[in-house]
């Protein structure tokens, strides 16, 4: 059965003085999943996830919440959405707990939500230092943490790792998670961190000069991805020829030569040592040879006009 989309965009965009930053965006994003919106910086991420928030009008399109219109829902779209844009702002002349509290009266939240969300949030020790005082990471955390005060339905977070150290990045990583799992959040977040995409994203979307250019879940990329051997020989020349006519390659295509010299071989039910004594036998010297699985960079760079692996 098909999940219902819990925001869905239709047809958006957003023009600038003739020229389009985000055009015919198309996405659906399921409850419960946590949607990776992957693009090179200035690909539009953050015009769209503004759009989506109201905070710009666009140019065409409707953003839609469980099939209902901003327009429709009203104020209730907000009560039932949260964001953190770039870099989270906060009083820095108030502490953490002054800040949520601040947050928190403007939205009649009890103050037991605040000390709640302080120690899920690993803040509870410096609930009481100056904000300006905080890391990044920390005011990221912090963010979150605001976000979650009036327990949305759906996060849409900006970036949410940019400027982290790597013990940085993994904290606000395992976040989303729990997020996820824990409270049942369904999350957006944009990045240009391949990897972060890859290890937490149940489906991800590769936007590139304003345009949605694939999207695909996790697991159909796992079964999607190509899977190669890759070999450095004495004799390149000969080696294809050799493997091309021993081997059975029908209907997986010719093994070939890369830009960087490699032979690479197409998935084959050929073990790797069969094809390594075959070689060598034949009096052609392997210096390497490794089983090679397509991984999200890859796609990513061929997608957006990167250089393929070599």
């Amino acid at each position: 059965m098909t999940q219902q989309a819990i925001l869905s965009l239709s047809d958006l965009g957003k023009q600038y003085s003739g020229r389009w930053a985000v055009q015919n965006l198309n996405i659906q994003v399921a409850a419960g999943e946590i949607y990776g919106f992957l693009g090179r910086n200035g690909a539009g991420k953050t015009t769209t996830i503004r759009m989506i928030m109201g905070l710009i009008r666009p140019t065409c399109g409707q953003v839609r919440l469980s099939g209902q219109t901003r327009q429709e829902l009203k104020g209730d779209f907000f009560r039932r959405t949260a964001a953190t844009i770039e870099y989270p702002g906060f009083y820095l002349n108030l502490t953490a707990r002054e800040n949520l509290l601040y947050y928190a009266q403007m939205r009649n939240i009890p103050a037991r939500k605040v000390k709640e969300l302080l120690e899920y949030f690993g803040l509870a020790g410096a609930a009481d230092r100056l904000t300006r005082e905080f890391s990044l990471g920390m005011k990221q955390r912090l963010g979150l943490a605001r976000a979650l005060l009036h327990d949305p339905e759906l996060m849409i977070l900006d970036e949410p790792t940019n400027g982290l150290d790597p013990a940085g990045i993994q904290k606000i990583r395992e976040t989303i998670k729990q997020l996820n799992q824990e409270k049942g959040i369904t999350i957006l977040f944009s990045s240009h961190i391949l990897a972060e995409v890859e290890q937490i994203s149940s489906k991800v979307g590769i936007i590139h000069a304003g345009k949605l250019i694939d999207e695909f879940t996790l697991e159909q990329f796992k079964r999607e991805s190509e899977h190669f051997l890759e070999l450095r020989v004495s004799d390149p020349k000969g080696a294809l020829q050799l493997l091309n006519s021993q081997l059975k390659l029908e209907g997986q295509g010719p093994a070939e030569q890369t830009a960087g010299g490699l032979i690479r071989l197409p998935d084959t039910e050929v073990p790797a040592e069969t094809v390594n004594r075959l070689l060598v036998e034949n009096g052609i010297a392997v210096s390497h040879l490794a089983l090679y699985t397509e991984t999200l960079e890859d796609r990513f760079m061929r997608l957006t006009g990167g250089k393929n692996h070599a």
